[in-house]
């Protein structure tokens, strides 16, 4: 069948196999399945909807509500969120069944939901797992000696990265995947010692490649398979490389843009794969890794039937509309934010920790055979964090679904306006640019609240910065930088400096936050284009624009060439 969107308008296609997924999942009470309606939005709107939940990268001051010692948090300060640290929030000193209440069947239940949400108190970031001097992260876990990583886990001393994953000494990575020591990296898997690097794989001790397979000691490399001791392209003995590299300061600001400005230049002559992806069986989308029956879907490892799926990683089985986790994720729907052994999770909001059964919940651990839950843990048979026994859950449940099959709720995840966060500040507005008239216009809200503010008393302009690692000082410690882009200051923390050092490389111009935008700009955006292969003419769905100067072949094109 053919729909369109309640939103946006366009019309999108439910396929057979789509009706059986929504079939399969729907829950069960008593015996009844009470089955859940094809969606009303469009895939992308369903995205950004999903993505509007999320605040990744913003942080602001605040107080734990039961030990006071300061914090920092996502919730911005009109919020007027109460939070927790994580130590207290995983006490005993209080029970989010307190914050119950009953269901108003007068009401919609998201007005309920919201008013919910803003009365239970949260954690103040999405921490997870055991970590050690790893305060500044969000969204991340099993963490040590790591500074503003999001979407991270199992990582040690890295700093300024989102989607960094079983790496060691890697700063300011995208989707750095078990790396060391890489830096200004995207889309790298098991690599070692790379520099301004991007969709590299098993590479070591090299510097500005693109598309690259097993090189080490390259230097201004695409395309490269297998290569050692090449330079720009060009075969060089180990003599002739290491005399070229003799000239090569990457220490130098100066030099350092210079090689990024050449790298670029010569992705314009490169041929490229219709899409980025390893191992696959009936797939399509892109940046997949060991995937099998996988749709439309995007920065996905290790999933099986799956569709609309987004940065789902380390497993996932028989999902549908999932942003971001996975970690044995199954049979579940229309999240933002779930995994790690949990199974048959519906229209929720970052649940964790084996927890299963569960529908219109947020931030939930541990817990089962919960709805419209906030902030528990450990929890069973909960509805609007009151507990019930097992025989009245299974009868209010049912109940409930059908008061929102006549508002019209059921089946729907939580809409953008019902979200605690700015849509400036969530991840929406990287994916869904919008300015502020667009979004209030909409009836979201906007946040110009400033983020946690540097501590310098004084600030330099990036432009005065030396040019070279060995003429910075340690007084660049006491200075706040003002971002070449944004004009916005910033400070460069000790761990950072002394990775500058050890690694010859230059003390950045932009804001982390600035090059954070950069790198996502570097990758394709998550859209497709209908192309044909630039050898065979073969029609080709992809991801490079039609527009784009880049040729791009179709796999089996690309293969030849390759290898």
């Amino acid at each position: 069948m053919t729909k369109s969107c309640q939103s946006c308008d366009l019309v999108f296609d439910i396929t057979d196999d789509d009706l059986n997924f929504y079939e399969s999942v729907s829950p069960v009470f008593n015996g009844e399945k009470h089955l859940i309606p094809s969606p009303t939005h469009c895939p992308d709107c369903r995205q950004q909807r999903r993505l509007a939940l999320a605040n990744e990268r913003f942080f602001y001051s605040s107080h734990c509500g039961l030990c006071r010692k300061s914090v920092l948090t996502e919730h911005p300060p009109e919020s007027n969120k109460v939070v927790y640290c994580r130590e207290c929030w995983h006490s005993d000193q209080w029970d989010s069944c307190s914050y119950g209440r009953d269901v108003d069947f007068s009401r919609s239940v998201f007005a309920q939901l919201k008013q919910l949400w803003q009365d239970v108190p949260a954690q103040n970031l999405l921490i997870e797992g055991t970590n050690e001097n790893s305060e500044y992260i969000h969204y991340a876990g099993f963490s040590k000696n790591c500074y503003l990583i999001m979407h991270a886990d199992f990582c040690e001393d890295c700093y300024y990265g989102y989607g960094i994953k079983r790496s060691t000494s890697c700063v300011d990575g995208f989707y750095n995947l078990s790396c060391e020591l890489c830096y200004d990296c995207v889309d790298v898997h098991k690599c070692y010692g790379l520099r301004g690097s991007q969709d590299c794989f098993n590479c070591n001790s090299s510097a500005f490649l693109r598309d690259c397979v097993g090189c080490k000691n390259c230097f201004l490399c695409i395309g490269m398979r297998d290569k050692e001791y090449c330079f720009m392209n060009k075969q060089l003995t180990k003599k002739e490389y290491e005399e070229q590299m003799s000239k090569i300061d990457l220490g130098s600001y100066v030099q350092y843009q210079q090689c990024k400005t050449q790298l670029k230049e010569l992705e314009k002559k490169h041929i490229y794969k219709e899409f980025h992806g390893l191992n696959l069986e009936n797939c399509s989308g892109d940046y997949l890794q060991n995937c099998k029956d996988t749709h439309m879907s995007f920065d996905c490892e290790d999933v099986e039937h799956g569709k609309y799926l987004y940065q789902v990683v380390t497993g996932a089985k028989n999902v549908y509309d999932i942003y971001q986790y996975g970690l044995n994720l199954s049979e579940s729907y229309e999240c933002s934010i779930a995994g790690n052994g949990c199974y048959h999770i519906l229209f929720s909001h970052n649940i964790h920790v084996n927890s299963s059964d569960l529908l219109y919940c947020w931030y939930v651990q541990s817990s089962k055979d919960c709805f419209g839950c906030f902030n528990m843990h450990n929890k069973q048979y909960c509805i609007f964090n009151k507990q019930y026994t097992k025989a009245e859950y299974e009868v209010l449940v049912p109940k409930i679904i059908e008061h929102m099959r006549s508002t019209g709720e059921w089946g729907e995840l939580f809409p953008v306006s019902f979200s605690p966060f700015g849509y400036n500040k969530t991840t929406a507005q990287m994916y869904y640019p919008s300015n502020k008239e667009g979004v209030e216009a909409k009836g979201w809200k906007w946040d110009d609240a400033p983020s946690v503010p540097s501590n310098a008393v004084k600030i330099i302009e990036s432009s005065q910065l030396p040019d070279g690692i060995d003429n910075v000082s340690d007084d660049i410690l006491n200075l706040a930088v003002v971002c070449e882009v944004t004009g916005r200051p910033f400070k460069i923390i000790k761990q950072e400096l002394q990775f500058y050092r050890q690694q010859r490389l230059p003390i950045p111009r932009r804001s982390p936050d600035q090059r954070h935008m950069d790198r996502f700009h570097q990758r394709n955006p998550r859209t497709f284009w209908k192309r044909q292969c630039g050898k065979c003419n073969k029609d080709i769905q992809t991801t490079y624009s039609p527009e784009s100067e880049k040729m791009v072949y179709c796999v089996a094109c690309y293969l030849q060439i390759a290898y």
